[in-house]
């Protein structure tokens, strides 16, 4: 596993991606949980170039 994806896990307190959605889904509201969701588009998007 790569280093950024178990310091993701760690960070929500959660061992695995399955985890990591189910508590997406369970905190759709989250601030972390908005960021990362807005951090997964600007990946799919290619990436943002305003920053």
């Amino acid at each position: 596993m790569k280093n950024s994806q178990k310091n993701i896990l760690d960070y929500f307190g959660v061992n695995s991606q399955k985890e990591l959605l189910k508590f997406m889904q369970e905190n759709p509201e989250d601030k972390d949980v908005l960021l990362l969701k807005e951090l997964l588009i600007r990946i799919e998007n290619g990436g943002d170039t305003d920053e």
